[in-house]
């Protein structure tokens, strides 16, 4: 009998052990071999829905080769809306033109990317990205909502200190509720303690906050909610607001006061709130949050301390706008790790370069180089108005 008990005991010594260690190895950073540079620098090219299928719309290959040329970066990250079609080979077409520059990329996804193909899960895409040579994507815990949450870290340029570290989140799909079966989706509770577990075990193990950048698809509530303007008396005008679950109704004017760049259709968040955005600002370690989702918002705004940053849609097979459709470059720099610098490559700015692919017999070089012209023009004004203590 005491064998018996000893031996229980043992069992379930073993089995504490383990879940302990199982609990340990989640909060567990993830070696991605990340680095910053020789120079101090790392740079990171964010393509927001490239959202095309098979065969993919050549101007789009065109784009994306030539701002991996332009902006040379060490990693690219995909914010969802990647892939909108059930043919493997549309993952080629993205990803390759990444893959054969070694550069390493991750992702994660947006409403588009399941939706469109029913016959694969997001675990069955995930190993498609996988398959690809420098994909560090995975999945953090398969057990949260979602899936390919997870993060990345980047060591010091001279040691394997972690000197940053980056939040993936798959920010879903859509929620099923009464009157609304099409609401989009969020970063979901449980996301939302990983993050923390996470933030904290990372803090824990470096002894001190490890400054990052998040990337997901759909643009959080929060952040909706401090750029538009409140509908008057905070009135749920219908089909006029964004009427939120908490009973917040919010309108589609933006305030031009908040934002620095181009917001030319609403957002669209979702109505649901587990807290991301307070979890950011608690831990103190997230510097900007970026997304995609909106093809033609282009803008980065300071919410409450953390940086909300809208990437345009890299897509032409979607909906989009060539004077903000492009990729977003962000740089860190190892000796002011508590900031970022940030821009987005136009297409419009590659076209009018000689010698692109970008062009063609619809879209010719001249109407990309009246673009550029107008976004030069732009920029120029808004320099004004600030300089003037305009609102912008």
């Amino acid at each position: 009998m005491k064998k018996f008990i000893k031996t229980t005991l043992s069992l379930a010594l073993v089995a504490m052990l383990t879940l302990s260690c199982a609990s340990l190895a989640l909060a567990e950073p993830v070696s991605s071999n990340l680095k910053f540079g020789s120079d101090g620098k790392f740079t990171i090219l964010q393509l927001a829905d490239t959202q095309d299928k098979y065969p993919a719309n050549t101007t789009m290959i065109a784009f994306i080769n030539e701002v991996l040329d332009e902006a040379e970066p060490d990693l690219v990250i995909f914010t969802g809306d990647n892939v909108v079609c059930d043919d493997a080979r549309a993952y080629d077409e993205i990803l390759n033109p990444v893959v054969e520059r070694g550069i390493p990329f991750t992702m994660v996804y947006g409403n588009h990317d399941d939706e469109s193909d029913p016959g694969r899960t997001k675990e069955d895409m995930l190993a498609i990205y996988q398959s690809y040579e420098g994909c560090l994507a995975y999945d953090a815990d398969p057990a949260l909502t979602g899936c390919a949450t997870h993060n990345l870290t980047i060591e010091a340029s001279d040691s394997t200190d972690v000197a940053f570290n980056l939040w993936m989140f798959d920010s879903n799909a859509y929620f099923d509720g009464e009157g609304d079966n099409h609401m989009y989706g969020c970063v979901c509770a449980d996301q939302v303690e990983w993050y923390k577990t996470t933030s904290a075990a990372l803090e824990t193990q470096n002894g001190k906050k490890i400054p990052s950048l998040a990337f997901q698809h759909i643009i959080p509530e929060e952040a909706y909610r401090e750029l538009y303007f409140e509908s008057p008396n905070n009135t749920n005008l219908g089909g006029a607001t964004k009427n939120f679950e908490d009973g917040a109704s919010v309108g589609y004017l933006p305030q031009l006061d908040k934002y620095e760049g181009y917001i030319l259709e609403p957002g669209c968040p979702s109505m649901k709130n587990f807290g991301e955005w307070d979890a950011f600002i608690e831990r103190g370690d997230v510097l900007g949050c970026a997304i995609g989702h909106d093809h033609v918002n282009s803008f980065v705004a300071d919410v409450k301390g953390v940086d909300i940053i809208q990437t345009p849609g890299c897509t032409w097979n979607s909906y989009g706008n060539d004077f903000v459709r492009g990729a977003r470059v962000l740089t860190l720099d190892e000796s002011d790790l508590w900031s970022y610098e940030t821009k987005v490559i136009t297409a419009a700015e590659l076209a009018a370069k000689s010698g692109s692919k970008i062009p063609d017999e619809d879209n010719p070089a001249s109407k990309y180089k009246f673009i550029v012209f107008l976004q030069n023009f732009m920029a120029m004004m808004n320099r004004l108005l600030k300089a003037f203590d305009f609102p912008v």
